[in-house]
């Protein structure tokens, strides 16, 4: 089954590992299980994407 959901343990190239899933009424899916980053890779990774986006923001401007 295809997933877009990234954070997934269960997400591989954009397909659910599992081979049965169950999905809720909000179309989620029962079985998700969030990967969990490190917190000082993760503040990095904030501060570092902001940059990008500045310039990406500066550039759009000129």
């Amino acid at each position: 089954m295809k997933c877009q959901f990234g954070y997934c343990i269960y997400n591989k190239e954009l397909k659910c590992r599992l081979s049965e899933i169950s999905i809720d009424p909000l179309g989620m899916c029962n079985s998700c299980i969030l990967i969990s980053l490190d917190e000082s890779f993760l503040e990095s990774e904030k501060v570092r994407q902001l940059r990008n986006n500045r310039k990406h923001w500066m550039l759009q401007e000129n």
